[in-house]
């Protein structure tokens, strides 16, 4: 019973999913705003910073983690 519903649900939905239209474009160049060398930096030491936080903690309370405190 459901297979019969969901084939022609499908056969409905099917003509409009293959006739919908994709308004897509791709612009390449080089950027309209130039970010810094120093800003980069900045940014590169915050994503680090961020990632590499939870692994830290973990490290540094793995003794009462494992319940030797």
């Amino acid at each position: 019973m459901f297979a019969n519903t969901a084939a022609r649900l499908a056969q409905r939905i099917q003509p409009t999913a293959v006739n919908s239209a994709r308004n897509m474009s791709v612009l390449s160049g080089p950027p309209q705003v130039r970010i810094s060398f120093a800003e980069k930096v900045i940014h590169g030491i915050a994503i680090t910073v961020g990632i590499m936080a939870v692994p830290a903690w973990v490290l540094l309370h793995i003794r009462s983690y494992r319940g030797l405190d």
